[in-house]
């Protein structure tokens, strides 16, 4: 009995011995590892709907808005700001506003409520989330005869702060409650402001995130300050994996690859986050990336001639 008990109670030390660093080890990464499943997992969600989705696809007709003659309705299917915890189909609510005036400019301006308001989280947005949200160019895919390719100027002003930019997500991503129908992901150009830092990146930076979470982001040497022609292009390799690429002014500057998306819409937006990463411990699998909220005050996004089509591939 003596020889069994002392049997048990090694045994017993041996397993704590495995086990413990296992679970110290995935505590103080936790969030790396919930990240790194998300984006595995996204991405097999992703190949098998491509696997199983249609092979003839038949892009619609390029499309095209200078901002002219306001938004072309034919080009976007709703905008959306939101502020104060609310979502909003009108051209200015709380503290952001979206002005067409020979480009589309998007405005924040100081919230008053800002320190009052709460920053958790809760449908649609958290109270200090101030944004501006553009969807359209919906119904175009790369095929293995042709890229689909985005083209547009842009520029912010001195005073920017939060995050900008021009994305391509999956069609119906979404809504125009200002709810998501499915898991965010995303390729394309940002800005992030000089308050933030993404692994050490802002300013005009190319960025691949699945269900939300960063795959990866690459800063390019553009001052985002000065108008350029930023082309993103995507190009089927097979049917489940696309490269998607992002040049300036004809140069790229960026290049990934990434599971295929299906259908896509053109994300335009503005907004007030706050991302930081904070540097990387001896225990830790990767940095650990922050999200808030900042008031900045004034600042302005522009955009002009946005246009969206396929180019066959010789």
């Amino acid at each position: 009995m003596d020889i069994k008990q002392e049997w048990k109670k090694r045994f017993t030390w041996i397993v704590l011995l495995v086990l413990t660093p296992a679970v110290l080890f995935a505590w103080l990464n936790f969030q790396q590892l919930a990240s790194a499943w998300t984006v595995s997992n996204e991405t097999r969600q992703l190949e098998r709907r491509a696997a199983f989705a249609p092979e003839n696809v038949e892009n619609p007709a390029p499309l095209t808005d200078d901002f002219e003659a306001g938004l072309f309705t034919a080009f976007w299917d709703f905008t959306i700001i939101n502020g104060a915890g609310q979502a909003s189909n009108e051209t200015a609510w709380h503290a952001a506003e979206m002005e067409i005036d020979h480009q589309l400019t998007l405005r924040h301006v100081q919230d008053p409520e800002f320190e009052t308001e709460s920053a958790d989280w809760h449908e649609p947005s958290s109270e200090q989330y101030n944004n501006v949200t553009l969807i359209g160019g919906s119904g175009f895919q790369p095929t293995s005869s042709s890229d689909v390719i985005v083209e547009f100027k842009s520029r912010v002003d001195e005073n920017f702060y939060g995050t900008a930019g021009v994305v391509l997500q999956p069609q119906g991503t979404l809504q125009a409650d200002g709810l998501f129908a499915k898991p965010f992901d995303m390729f394309g150009f940002s800005v992030i402001g000089n308050e933030s830092s993404f692994n050490g990146a802002n300013g005009s930076v190319c960025y691949l995130a699945l269900n939300w979470a960063p795959v990866q982001v690459e800063a390019m040497n553009v001052d985002p300050e000065l108008l350029h022609t930023y082309q993103i292009r995507l190009h089927q390799v097979s049917r489940i994996k696309w490269t998607g690429t992002v040049s300036v002014d004809g140069s790229e500057l960026c290049r990934m690859t990434m599971p295929a998306f299906g259908p896509l819409e053109i994300q335009v937006w503005s907004d007030n986050y706050l991302v930081s990463t904070q540097p990387q411990r001896w225990w830790q699998i990767a940095p650990v990336l922050e999200l808030g909220f900042q008031d900045g005050g004034n600042k302005e996004f522009h955009l002009d001639d946005i246009r969206i089509f396929e180019e066959v591939q010789e």
